[in-house]
């Protein structure tokens, strides 16, 4: 929604409207006076963590978006995250950093959004009872029909600024998708979230992030001088597998799922006459390319490889290497 788009037809109502990705899994901050008034509502003081920062440039206001698959009741033991989330984004200077509103909007299923929207006034209303300012809120329910991917952002309380009314209301994402918006995933795994995945999507997610990986790797090796010893960054070929929105994202498990990654790749290399020219530690593979045969043969070895089964194995952590550096 954020994102500007190659294809001239498409509408990017959110990026036309000044809204740009800020970051993902960023950690929100208290004024230090409310540590002692949230202990004493039974909330820690730990930062709340939203999946997605969306930042209105021009005025600074933020769209502070948590993803979830399902609503939640107001008894449910989530809303100590909504909780927290209200209270920070109250104070937008201090929770993003910039002067300005922070709307906590919800994004779900179109058809949940009614009953998260019911537990989000209970839990604000809770709040406001026990002395609490509290952010503006909403849920951006999300559809697909034959016209394509929707979302429909839906507020607390009503604004006079252009670019929150602007793109309030059922908005086309991306026309043709054909009931199945997976293909759209710039980011296609987030090990955050894989505990609430069905095993078959995460799966496909897996499978998918492994294959982007891989053409990196493809893309790394058939550009590099000959001979050479190309030296591999995960961190490289995991922000092209991801569009290089891995740039802002801070989710402190990335780095184990890098490491997974290249060492999955320098495994699946150390084989034939590449055998003992791949070495690997957790951020980093090199590979000793003697001549063009070498290059062949590597990108060959990639492109081959069985990105499913690869995907089963970096579930399980199945990548140790037969030669570890």
């Amino acid at each position: 929604m954020a994102k500007t788009s190659p294809v001239a037809r498409e509408n990017r109502p959110y990026y036309n409207a000044g809204y740009r990705l800020r970051s993902l899994g960023a950690k929100l901050a208290f004024q230090a006076a409310l540590r002692e008034k949230l202990s004493k509502q039974g909330l820690s003081a730990s930062p709340p963590e939203p999946d997605v920062l969306v930042q209105h440039l021009p005025s600074g206001d933020h769209l502070v978006f948590e993803c979830k698959t399902t609503s939640f009741g107001f008894e449910s033991s989530t809303t100590e995250q909504a909780r927290k989330l209200l209270i920070s984004c109250a104070d937008a200077d201090t929770a993003v950093g910039v002067a300005g509103e922070a709307y906590v909007v919800y994004v779900l299923t179109k058809e949940d959004c009614d009953r998260q929207t019911e537990t989000l006034v209970q839990v604000a209303a809770e709040l406001n009872g026990a002395g609490f300012n509290t952010s503006e809120y909403g849920t951006l329910g999300l559809s697909i029909d034959e016209k394509g991917l929707w979302a429909e952002l839906r507020l607390s309380a009503e604004s006079e600024k252009e670019h929150v009314t602007s793109v309030l209301g059922p908005v086309l994402i991306t026309p043709d998708a054909s009931g199945d918006a997976r293909p759209l995933y710039l980011i296609p795994f987030d090990p955050t979230t894989e505990e609430n995945q069905d095993p078959d999507e995460r799966r496909y997610c897996h499978r998918m992030l492994l294959e982007r990986f891989y053409i990196a790797g493809v893309q790394a090796i058939g550009t590099a001088d000959v001979p050479d010893l190309l030296v591999v960054k995960a961190d490289d070929l995991f922000r092209k597998a991801t569009h290089e929105y891995s740039d802002k994202w801070q989710a402190r498990e990335l780095s184990g799922l890098k490491s997974r990654l290249i060492q999955g790749m320098a495994k699946t290399l150390n084989k034939g006459t590449l055998k003992g020219a791949v070495t690997a530690n957790s951020t980093s593979l090199e590979m000793r390319l003697r001549n063009e045969e070498d290059r062949n043969a590597a990108i060959s070895l990639l492109l081959k490889a069985n990105s499913e089964q690869l995907a089963i194995k970096n579930t399980s952590g199945q990548t140790e290497l037969d030669t570890p550096n």
